[in-house]
């Protein structure tokens, strides 16, 4: 994997990706505010495009920061509208390109590249007229989790709660661990080893909790876990609705 340059681009996810520039948002002449849901591509990368969907409801009281590699694509895509129902707006991101996707087993596993990635999401992210002032959350799914924990650990101030599912957070390290400022919360089904993540959870001295739910289908949504991760964040972000017109003017 290359290092990312910033400034991050976005090209719609149907489209080649163009040479220069380009603002999504800006694209569409009267964007439907009142439900949006986009699919785009960011570059992270002197050649590496990422596949990211951003969904806005009408009316939003939060947002949250999806993250994945090759797992959880579709349990992450019910949790999306799970939140969304609730008022969240959420932004997908895969932290492999299409291409990678096919030795995932291994790029899955280099923590310190997607951390670097995920990084350029955030920055993107950051300047959308959609998220301003909403707070922001994350929830990151199997290794994704410990890039999420140190994308937290560095932004103490960003977050107002993480949601590790099926996570592996000790592939954080100590020192992100230890660092966290930021409400966590660990899920893990019953009949995964968790061993690492047992060795890896009294580095964090932040408010946590680790449930360990029944294992997820092999196909669809997660229930246990998404109701889990609802309701952690429901409790820790602050009620702030705002409907999406005001937040694009």
């Amino acid at each position: 994997m290359s290092s990312p340059s910033p400034p991050a681009v976005a090209a719609p996810l149907e489209e080649k990706a163009p040479h220069r520039p380009t603002d999504v948002l800006t694209r569409q002449e009267h964007p439907p505010w009142a439900s949006c849901v986009q699919a785009i591509r960011l570059k992270v990368g002197e050649r590496h495009w990422l596949d990211v969907s951003f969904s806005l409801p009408g009316q939003m009281r939060a947002f949250v920061l999806l993250l994945e590699t090759h797992q959880g694509a579709l349990q992450n895509q019910a949790l999306a509208q799970a939140l969304g129902e609730r008022g969240f707006g959420t932004l997908t991101a895969c932290l492999l390109t299409p291409e990678e996707r096919s030795n995932a087993e291994e790029l899955s596993w280099r923590v310190n590249d997607l951390t670097e990635r995920a990084a350029v999401v955030l920055e993107w992210l950051r300047h959308q007229p959609f998220l301003d002032p909403l707070p922001l959350a994350a929830a990151g799914w199997h290794t994704a989790a410990a890039v999420l924990i140190r994308l937290a650990a560095h932004e103490a101030k960003t977050f107002y709660a993480l949601s590790c599912l099926e996570g592996r957070i000790d592939l954080a390290g100590a020192g992100p661990l230890i660092k966290l400022s930021v409400p966590i919360q660990l899920l893990t089904a019953v009949n995964t080893d968790d061993k690492p993540n047992t060795a890896a959870w009294p580095h964090i001295t932040a408010e946590k909790r680790w449930e360990r739910l029944p294992p997820p289908p092999a196909k669809g949504a997660w229930p246990e876990a998404i109701a889990l991760t609802c309701e952690w964040f429901e409790r820790h972000l602050p009620a702030a609705p705002s409907s999406l017109a005001a937040a694009a003017g």
